[in-house]
């Protein structure tokens, strides 16, 4: 299925799996169709902006719904899905206050913008479990704003009071109960003033909060019309397979790629920041290929580093003082009179992420703009770091989030690693390509989660209960 016949998550998938410019991407999500797009911006009143008039209407400086008059809800979402629910948990947000009919809402994954920025960390991002908590009003807001200017637009038809209209399942109805669908009143809503405040429902009212609902991405990830990043594919594509050092911090010395020059498929091997890339017409190929590599590494200081001392060390530094973050009663005095004290040390190694589905990064790299496709969770810094490489200003480097098998903090990290490297082989393909991490190259080379030690006492009395006198905690 696509064109207009599409579903706003078919819609979405097809853009992903080809290049679109931001310019084209901004044409076909803000206004094709006659609809209405509305967004707001979050200050301390939560106020809505003024949008333009016409039926390419559009709010500025965010939007988070797009109401078509095919009676189709769009909701763009602003953070990753990755298994969690968002494209689910977020859209069911915006519709309750819209009461829109759950079997007409879809979702887009939002553009790099600060427009889109986590309402408290201040980027676009995903992460710390953090996406409903923080949407919770903002989601609820745009869904509320948009529902009171289709209210006004049947109002206006009807010539009734706004407040004698009532809203459900994706329509408007008067008094006599004559009823104008969603669709039906896109155009003359986008022509409306937004109102200043929008109030919200009451908790005991809700039909979609709290309540059990399908999610809105399970069919297209069972039929396997789902796009996740190592799924996307471009004309003129090339897949890229690169041999990263065995230990972190080493540079390439020198390398000898004469057998792998001659392999099927091979188009270029080139030195990059991280390592030596092998860029093929197949994944395969590149990775055979990057096997036939013969490097000598320059393995630096890290070559001396041991995780056994290191945890060693940890166990002496839990013996020392450490600074107070809070205090309840003299803990040194109560434990040293106890009668029994108890102590325990827990220790976490480094630990891999593990993710479904291994890193990957999909590159269409021009003199002018640079356009990415992979899973992030990073996308604001992801792009700055893109951009640097690139040598490009940051609006000209455009992100297309797609699904992500799995993140756990993998993707997103300072340095954005996998996709900064990305931007280097692209350099060197000349052509759209794309980066694909190996298993193996993902549990070896992995920012992985910190290891740990906790060093933790406590004191009982003699009859196994907390000691009398001051508390220690």
């Amino acid at each position: 299925m696509s064109g207009a016949n599409a579903s706003p998550t078919e819609r979405s998938h097809q853009k992903m799996s080809r290049a679109i410019h931001r310019r084209e991407f901004l044409k076909v999500s803000i206004g094709a169709g006659g609809g209405l797009l509305l967004g707001f911006r979050l200050g301390g009143t939560g106020e809505t902006l003024a949008m333009q008039n016409g039926s390419a209407a559009s709010f500025a400086p965010n939007a988070f719904v797009r109401i078509g008059t095919d009676e189709r809800v769009t909701v763009i979402v602003n953070h990753s899905e990755m298994g969690q629910g968002v494209y689910t948990s977020l859209p069911m947000l915006l519709a309750e206050e819209l009461d829109a009919d759950w079997n007409k809402v879809g979702f887009e994954s939002a553009p790099v913008d600060a427009k889109y920025n986590h309402p408290v960390f201040g980027m676009q991002m995903t992460g710390g479990s953090s996406s409903v908590w923080s949407g919770f009003e903002q989601f609820r807001q745009a869904g509320a704003a948009a529902r009171a200017m289709l209210v006004a637009a049947a109002a206006q038809q009807w010539n009734v009071e706004p407040s004698k209209c009532r809203t459900d399942s994706g329509a408007v109805f008067d008094p006599s109960n004559r009823k104008l669908t969603y669709g039906q009143l896109a155009e003359a809503a986008a022509k409306l003033t937004p109102p200043a405040q929008v109030p919200l429902k009451d908790p005991k009212t809700f039909k979609l909060i709290g309540k059990p609902a399908k999610r809105l991405d399970t069919s297209d990830k069972v039929n396997g019309k789902a796009v996740f990043g190592i799924d996307v594919k471009m004309p003129r594509m090339l897949i890229a397979v690169v041999a990263r050092a065995p230990i972190f911090g080493a540079k390439v010395r020198a390398f000898d790629d004469s057998r792998a020059r001659s392999m099927s498929g091979v188009h270029r091997i080139v030195a990059v920041p991280s390592g030596v890339a092998v860029i093929a017409d197949s994944f395969w190929q590149a990775k055979m290929a990057r096997d036939a590599l013969h490097i000598d590494w320059d393995e630096g200081t890290m070559s001396s580093f041991n995780t056994n001392e290191m945890m060693r060390q940890f166990r002496e530094q839990a013996k020392l003082a450490g600074k107070s973050v809070r205090r309840d009663g003299d803990a040194d005095a109560t434990l040293a009179k106890a009668a029994k004290r108890l102590e325990a040390v827990y220790e976490v190694p480094y630990l891999s992420h593990a993710m479904m589905e291994p890193l990957n990064c999909a590159l269409d790299l021009r003199s002018d703009s640079c356009e990415i496709w992979t899973g992030t969770q990073f996308q604001t810094v992801d792009r700055a770091n893109a951009a640097k490489i690139a040598g490009l200003p940051d609006e000209k480097v455009q992100i297309h989030t797609t699904f992500l098998g799995g993140g756990f903090g993998r993707r997103a990290n300072p340095q954005s690693d996998f996709v900064v490297e990305a931007v280097h082989v692209a350099k060197a393909a000349g052509v759209p390509v794309k980066v694909v991490w190996t298993r193996e190259d993902d549990m070896q080379g992995g920012w992985y989660r910190p290891a740990f030690l906790h060093a933790i006492a406590g004191a009982i009395d003699a009859n196994g209960k907390e000691s009398p006198g001051d508390r220690a905690s």
